[in-house]
């Protein structure tokens, strides 16, 4: 017998709210971690030139600032994300998923679409909600308090299989 889940999401800023954040660290967690501490290292470094009795002041300054907008960056980039989601058609609407060995049907005031699992580049299920990858970038987040238990784990492995 073929299995169905069905999901009803709201798709408004609280439910995405973190998402960006999420699919930043499942595709690109090295590159993540690579940046901080190159950061890191340049804040220090420029806190240790700026101080008196070195000749690295201007140079010091310029490493803290580097650094900090290091760090600012994703932030930046999870707002103009938010930003785009506004824009969206569906936003402030429901929208019901079927999963099922097939693929998934959204439906929604914004539309409706069936789509094979075959065009989906990845699922990724996180602690905090589900990751449907279209590419390497573009994604569909469903939170978790929208799933019961082991569901996510589930929609992952009928994308799985289908690979196969």
């Amino acid at each position: 017998m073929k299995k169905i889940i069905e999901i009803t999401s709201k798709f408004d800023g609280p439910s995405q709210h973190g998402s960006f954040t999420k699919h930043m660290w499942c595709r690109y967690r090295w590159w993540v971690i690579l940046r901080s501490l190159l950061c890191i290292i340049a804040i220090f470094f420029g806190a240790y030139l700026i101080e008196p009795g070195t000749k690295g002041g201007a140079f010091g300054g310029f490493l803290v600032m580097v650094g900090s907008l290091g760090f600012m960056r994703p932030m930046l980039w999870q707002m103009w994300h938010e930003r785009g989601l506004r824009k969206h058609p569906a936003y402030e609407t429901e929208v019901h998923y079927e999963f099922s060995e097939k693929g998934i049907k959204m439906s929604g005031r914004a539309g409706d679409a069936d789509v094979p699992w075959s065009d989906f580049y990845q699922v990724r299920p996180t602690k905090k909600g589900l990751l449907i990858y279209q590419d390497k970038k573009q994604y569909l987040w469903i939170p978790k308090a929208d799933f019961q238990t082991g569901q996510m784990q589930e929609i992952a492995q009928m994308k799985q299989t289908t690979e196969a």
